[in-house]
């Protein structure tokens, strides 16, 4: 039983497999001067290393530091670096995904359970970058796709959770789900979140869901402020194939939303589809670095680190 746990675990851990000569940038808000500078000194001390901007960062260009649009980001590059908080990781995951490139978060804002990467320790960790001195972790994504009819509306992914909402405090959504084909429930509910274990400290935690280690396979459901006291969150099994369909015969349709992204609204007898995606996301954690030290960082657990148990 031992053995299976830590094959599973190490499924979701690697080590780098490909040197890192060009380096992406993503930046859309905030304060990156200081961020900037540390690039800037790591581009003069390294000419052999290529760094792109995007189009964001247009004024912070030069001095060993060039521009590219998206699309370069997306397939030109060996890793991205997202420079603010888990709203840029999540822009830089969507560019970096369909090519399977890195990616490193650095938290320039408040609480950043993906971006969690100092700016403080940002130039020790881009050398260690180039001495291959860093490992992966490969992030479950979702697979979304929007159905009316016969006629699909959207295919998209997420790497944190689908949302549906409705009109908090004024309107309840009726949502029939079905995992692989059989049905679950129909919700009664202000919202329902189909998350993954990357997104159970978002959206899902706000909610009251459970927190899921990132290496488990699993999906979980959210309901947000539910009708009745005996909805509960609820994890299901990533192989499963969940369904959501808006049965509700008047009122506000649904809003649909993948990783805060507005995707349009579910009319009546529109169907959701949300599946884990055959590739994952490949995530740049550097030495050192435990998901449990974030938890209780970001949380602000209470314990005593020194006498924990040996």
């Amino acid at each position: 039983m031992k053995k299976k746990t830590e094959n599973a675990y190490y499924s979701f851990v690697s080590k780098p497999d490909r040197d890192i000569r060009s380096l992406g940038v993503v930046a859309l808000k905030g304060n990156i001067g200081p961020a900037v500078a540390v690039l800037r000194a790591f581009a003069a001390a390294h000419p052999e290393i290529k760094v792109y901007l995007n189009g964001r960062m247009r004024e912070q260009a030069g001095k060993g530091l060039a521009v590219r649009g998206d699309a370069f980001l997306a397939s030109k590059v060996d890793a991205l670096l997202a420079l603010g908080g888990d709203g840029t990781f999540l822009a830089a995951a969507r560019l970096a995904h369909a090519n399977n490139i890195p990616v490193l978060g650095v938290n320039l804002g408040r609480v950043g359970f993906l971006a969690d990467v100092s700016l403080e320790n940002l130039g020790s960790i881009l050398e260690d970058l180039l001495r291959r001195r860093y490992t992966l972790r490969h992030r479950m994504v979702l697979d979304v796709e929007h159905w009316r009819g016969r006629k699909r509306l959207l295919r998209d992914i997420a790497l944190n959770e689908v949302a549906f909402t409705g009109l908090m405090g004024g309107q309840m959504l009726e949502l029939d789900v079905r995992a692989s084909g059989s049905f679950l429930t129909a919700y009664r509910v202000d919202g329902l979140l189909v998350s993954t274990p990357t997104g159970s400290t978002a959206y899902s935690l706000s909610a009251g869901g459970p927190i899921v280690h990132p290496a488990a396979n699993t999906l979980l459901l959210t309901p947000m402020n539910p009708g009745s006291l005996s909805v509960r969150p609820l994890l299901l099994p990533d192989s499963m194939d969940i369904e959501v369909r808006n049965i509700a015969k008047a009122g506000r349709p649904p809003n649909l939303f993948s990783d805060g992204r507005s995707r349009g609204t579910v009319l009546s007898g529109d169907r959701v589809r949300i599946a884990r995606h055959p590739d994952r996301l490949r995530i740049i954690r550097p030495q050192g670095s435990s998901y449990f030290d974030s938890l209780r960082n970001k949380l602000g657990w209470t314990g005593n680190w020194e006498a924990k148990p040996k």
